[in-house]
């Protein structure tokens, strides 16, 4: 089982997601017992998916509660769960017919102190307060990430923006948003989404930036842990920072 300072980051993970789909306009949370459900509402595998939650008593009804919900929307999705807990649950998805449906993904954190020291930003960083400066922000988080530009209202929005534990950073440069962050806080951890570069601005430690931007504010908010799913491009930049690999996430779906 999971030490308790890690079901915190998986606490503030589903939390984070929760307050993402639910305050768009097409998404839903919904939490069971041994399951939560995140969908945003739209055929996008990434977005859609099962969290499998302690004490994995039912895995395979859990398991099937999920692919029931998705396949009735016709959704692509995948259920994830702790790499630490596979042997409780992957002999049991695997019995029920389901496979690794991709890599696992990378859990970091970064201890923050009241003195915890910030570096020098890199560019112009500044909180995201306006609708203009929303607008921007969600249009070079998307872009960054390469997703589709139509879903950038639909779940960067005003309603997400006015949350108290949220904030969002943009990095400028002139006129214009090259780098992106957000910062959602749940009890004592800063959980950092939305770590995005614009490809052409890449290379410059921008992304670095926009990541202290949030751990400074977590900071600020008497937050202990600073955590994030890496990619592999994100990996080593956060390495660098002094984030350390706390965990994996793996994915699973079922056979076709």
């Amino acid at each position: 089982m999971p030490s308790p300072a890690l079901s915190a980051v998986d606490a503030a993970l589903l939390d984070a997601n929760r307050l993402f789909v639910s305050y768009s306009d097409t998404g839903e949370y919904l939490e069971r017992a041994g399951l939560a459900l995140v969908s945003c509402g739209l055929p996008v595998a990434e977005m859609n998916w099962g969290f499998l939650k302690p004490p994995y008593r039912d895995v395979p009804a859990a398991a099937a509660f999920a692919r029931e919900y998705f396949d009735g929307r016709r959704f692509p999705f995948a259920v994830t769960f702790p790499q630490a807990d596979a042997e409780l649950c992957a002999s049991q998805l695997a019995g029920a017919g389901w496979r690794t449906a991709r890599d696992p993904s990378p859990g970091m954190t970064l201890p923050i102190s009241p003195g915890l020291a910030i570096p020098a930003c890199t560019l112009d960083v500044r909180e995201v307060r306006t609708p203009d400066e929303l607008l921007a922000y969600r249009e070079a988080a998307f872009r960054g990430f390469g997703l589709p530009m139509a879903g950038a209202p639909i779940f960067l929005n005003e309603r997400v923006l006015a949350l108290p534990q949220v904030r969002m950073y943009a990095g400028w440069i002139g006129d214009t948003v090259v780098s992106t962050s957000m910062l959602a806080v749940t009890d004592s951890v800063a959980g950092i989404y939305w770590v995005s570069t614009l490809e052409s601005h890449r290379g410059k430690g921008y992304g670095e930036s926009l990541t202290w931007a949030c751990v400074a504010a977590g900071r600020d908010r008497g937050c202990s842990v600073a955590s994030l799913q890496a990619s592999k491009l994100g990996r080593p930049v956060y390495a660098r920072m002094g984030f350390a690999h706390a965990l994996d996430y793996a994915w699973w779906a079922p056979l076709a």
